[in-house]
This record gives C-alpha cells, sequence and structure tokens, in this order.
C-alpha cells in the first residue's frame, strides 16, 4: 500500500528521466500487486525495475485506490473514500501507465490496471476535473 493524501514524491510528468537502479534478479517473484499507486517517479521507477529483474513474474496488479471495492469478497457495496487530491490525480496515473510502464510488460506477464470505480467515484472525478478546467491561472 503506497496511498497518500497527496503527492508527496515528484511526479514523473515532472522529470521524466527515470534513475536506473543495480539489478538483482529475482527468481521467485510471480505476483506483485501495488495500492494507492500514482504517477510518483519512484513508483514508475520501482515498478519498471520490478519487470526487469522479476524474471518469474506472471501478473502486476497496478491499483490506484487503497482499500476495499465495492466489488471485493466479503466488503461493502462502496468503495473506500477517496481523497480530492488523489481522485484528481487518476488521469496522470493512467497516463504514465500507459506512457512508461505498459511498453515494458513482458508478453508473459499480465498487467492489470485498477482505476476507480465509476459507481464509487465516477460522478465525483468529473466535477473535479471540469472544476479544475475552469481554473484560471494568472
Amino acid at each position: 500500500d503506497v496511498t497518500q493524501r497527496r503527492m508527496v514524491h515528484e511526479s514523473i510528468f515532472v522529470d521524466s528521466q527515470l534513475r536506473h537502479m543495480p539489478e538483482h534478479h529475482h527468481g521467485h517473484l510471480k505476483s506483485v500487486k501495488i495500492s494507492g499507486f500514482s504517477s510518483a517517479k519512484c513508483l514508475i521507477e520501482l515498478t519498471c525495475y520490478i519487470l526487469k529483474n522479476a524474471v518469474s513474474l506472471e501478473c502486476l496488479t497496478l491499483d490506484t485506490i487503497c482499500g476495499n471495492r465495492c466489488y471485493d469478497e466479503g466488503g461493502d457495496n462502496w468503495c473506500v473514500p477517496m481523497a480530492d487530491p488523489i481522485l484528481v490525480e487518476t488521469p496522470r496515473t493512467l497516463s504514465a501507465i500507459r506512457t512508461y510502464i505498459e511498453n515494458k510488460v513482458p508478453s508473459t506477464v499480465k498487467l492489470t490496471v485498477l482505476e476507480p470505480c465509476n459507481k464509487c467515484h465516477g460522478k465525483r472525478l468529473e466535477r473535479l476535473l471540469s472544476l479544475s478546467h475552469n481554473v484560471i491561472s494568472i
């Protein structure tokens, strides 16, 4: 779980130069799920590192929210509420996944990206995004 109330770490869109970490092959890591995934540069770098070095990886799940979802086994009928800044981050997160991660996923790995569900977050996200487009910067 890497969720945060606001973007504390630098977004990949501020500086897209990824750092290179020392290689160390992880031969037994088969499934990874990162909850609270965002466009934070350190998360993009970590995910790229996992894709490159987890040679037995079969499944990578990037979940843009943290906590229960309305369709989870034994969960409530509603997702865990999300703070406005985290919800507004979702489009940037999805763009970062498309730009920096999808092209690095080997054909042997199943990538699953979990977005906030429309039932619980859709209308609020639309409203927040429309408000952010109406803000005038001077």
